[in-house]
C-alpha cells in the first residue's frame, strides 16, 4: 500500500471521529428535557436576598402562606403584642396647670394639704394614661408656687403662671381671701379656675365666668351644727357667734347667725375677731358674760386651736363649742391633746362616707391611697384638692377640647358620682349640691355625729367642764 493511501486513511478516520463527536454532542443536546431538573439549583434563600426595593405587599389571601415561611424565632412573643396594644393609651401630649398655694405662712398647713391633693390626683391620672381630650391623651403637669399665705403674692404668681408659664387652667389657692385676689387675675385672662377651698359667697357673686367652687357656699357651713342642736336634749336656745374678719369668715359667721335666728335660737352675741389673731381672750370674756348654750365660730385651723386654749384658760365651757375649719385636721388633736375631746366641727368630707366615682373609686379607696402615698389620714382639705382636679378632668373629657368656654359649659352640665359625694354647680360657679357634716372629737378621733342615719356615734352633750375631763 502506498504512503498516499495510508495518509488518506488516517485523515479520513480523524475526520470521521471529529464528525462523530459533534453528532454525539448534538444528539445529547436534543435529548435534554425542556423542564427544570428535579434537583433545584443551588441559589441563596429569598430571606437572604437584599433587593434594591421593597417587595410588593402580599395580598390578604397570600399573607398566611408568606407568614408561614418565617422561622419561629422571628415571631414576636405575646408580651410584645400586649405592649403594642397598650401603647395607644399612653399620653402623647402635656396639659400644663398652675397652682399658687400657701406652703409657708399662717395658712401653710391647709395649703400643703391642698397641694398634696392636687399631686395625688395628678399622679393617679397619669398612671391611668392621662386625660382624654377628644381622643388624644394628655399627661398632667402642675406648676406649683408658694404664695406665702399672701393675697398679693398669690395674685402676682397667678399672673406669672398664666402669662409666662402658659398654664392652661388654674387650681386655686387655700382660703377665700386669697382666692378673691387670684380669681380677678384669671378672670381677666379668661382662664378657668377650680377653687378647692374658697367658698365665700361674695367670690361667686361678682358676675365672673371662670371660677368654680368645690365646697358649698360658706354661708351654709355651720347649718349642720345648728340643725343638730335642735335635736339635742336639753335643747340649746342661746347662741353666740364669733366671726373671723375675712371674706370666708364673714360669710360663714353671718350666715350661721342668720340661719340660727330663723330656726328659733336667740343670738345673744355676734362679733368679729381679727383674721390671724394671736389673742382672743377679750372677745371670749364678752362671750362668756352673754352665757350662751352654744358658741359657734367661723375659723381656720389656727383660730380653732387658739379659741379652745383660751376658752379653757377662762374656764368657759358652753354646752356646745363648734368651729368651721380646724377640728378635723390631725394637728388639732396633736396641739390640744385631751382638750380636743368633745369639740365639734363641720366637715365637708370624711373618709368614712359611702361614695364612689371615676378615677379614685370609692371614698375608702381614696383614703387608702392617701394613707399609702402621703402617710396620713385623709381629711377634707386634701380631698378637696383632688376633687378640684377631678372636676376639671371630667369637664375637659366631656367637652373634648381645652377651650375655657367649652370646659365651663361642660362643668355646668356635670352631675357626677364621685368619691367626694354630691357636687354640681350654679351658673355663678357655686357648688349647690354639697352639704356639711357635723363631727365631734371623741376619744381622740374625729367622728361623724349627725345626721342620725349616717353617724357611727351619738354626740356627747352637754360638753363636760374643763376640770371634769
Amino acid at each position: 500500500m502506498s504512503k498516499t493511501s495510508n495518509l488518506e486513511r488516517v485523515t479520513r478516520r480523524r475526520l470521521l471521529a471529529l464528525i462523530g463527536g459533534v453528532g454525539v454532542a448534538l444528539l445529547s443536546a436534543c435529548a435534554q428535557p425542556s423542564a427544570a431538573p428535579s434537583k433545584p439549583a443551588e441559589t441563596k434563600p429569598a430571606a437572604d436576598a437584599k433587593p434594591t426595593q421593597a417587595p410588593a405587599k402580599p395580598t390578604e389571601a397570600a399573607k398566611p402562606a408568606a407568614e408561614a415561611t418565617k422561622p419561629a424565632a422571628e415571631t414576636k412573643p405575646a408580651a410584645d403584642s400586649s405592649q403594642a396594644q397598650k401603647a395607644p393609651a399612653k399620653a402623647s401630649q402635656t396639659l400644663k396647670l398652675g397652682a399658687a398655694v400657701a406652703l409657708t405662712g399662717p395658712v401653710s398647713r391647709e395649703g400643703t394639704l391642698v397641694k398634696d391633693g392636687y399631686d395625688f390626683w395628678m399622679q393617679t391620672v397619669n398612671e391611668k394614661g392621662g386625660i382624654d381630650v377628644g381622643g388624644t391623651k394628655y399627661n398632667v403637669e402642675i406648676l406649683h408656687y408658694d404664695d406665702e399665705s399672701k393675697a398679693d403674692t398669690a395674685a402676682r404668681l397667678t399672673e406669672k403662671l398664666i402669662s409666662e408659664d402658659k398654664a392652661q387652667f388654674i387650681l386655686g389657692p387655700f382660703s377665700s381671701g386669697i382666692t378673691q385676689a387670684t380669681s380677678t387675675i384669671s378672670e381677666r385672662y379668661g382662664v378657668l379656675t377650680i377653687a378647692p377651698q374658697a367658698n365665700a359667697d361674695g367670690i361667686y357673686e361678682r358676675g365672673y365666668k371662670y371660677i368654680f367652687s368645690v365646697l358649698p357656699p360658706a354661708s351654709s357651713y355651720l347649718r349642720g351644727l345648728i340643725d343638730m342642736g335642735l335635736s339635742l336634749e336639753p335643747r340649746p336656745t342661746r347662741m353666740a357667734v364669733m366671726v373671723r374678719d375675712d371674706p370666708f369668715g364673714i360669710a360663714a359667721g353671718e350666715g350661721a347667725a342668720k340661719y340660727a335666728a330663723e330656726q328659733g335660737y336667740e343670738v345673744v352675741f355676734k362679733d368679729k375677731y381679727p383674721a390671724n389673731a394671736t389673742d382672743v381672750s377679750s372677745i371670749l370674756t364678752s362671750v362668756k358674760a352673754a352665757n350662751p348654750d352654744v358658741l359657734l365660730a367661723s375659723t381656720l385651723f389656727q383660730d380653732s386651736v387658739l379659741i379652745t386654749k383660751q376658752a379653757k384658760d377662762l374656764q368657759f365651757a358652753p354646752k356646745l363649742l363648734g368651729f368651721t375649719a380646724g377640728p378635723a385636721l390631725p394637728d388639732f388633736i396633736k396641739s390640744l391633746d385631751r382638750d380636743a375631746n368633745f369639740i365639734y366641727g363641720s366637715e365637708w368630707w370624711l373618709p368614712t362616707l359611702k361614695y364612689e366615682g371615676p378615677v379614685f373609686g370609692t371614698t375608702q379607696q381614696y383614703a387608702e391611697g392617701i394613707q399609702k402615698s402621703k402617710n396620713y389620714e385623709a381629711g377634707y382639705h386634701v380631698a378637696s384638692g383632688s376633687m378640684a382636679g377631678l372636676a376639671l378632668q371630667l369637664a375637659i373629657e366631656k367637652a373634648g377640647k381645652l377651650d375655657a368656654d367649652a370646659v365651663r359649659e361642660a362643668l355646668l352640665g356635670l352631675d357626677p358620682g364621685t368619691f367626694w359625694g354630691p357636687i354640681g354647680w350654679s351658673d355663678q360657679g357655686k357648688n349647690v349640691k354639697g352639704t356639711s357634716i357635723p363631727v365631734q372629737i371623741l376619744d381622740g378621733k374625729v367622728t361623724a355625729v349627725w345626721p342620725a342615719d349616717a353617724r357611727p356615734a351619738t354626740p356627747r352633750y352637754p360638753m363636760p367642764a374643763w376640770g371634769e375631763r
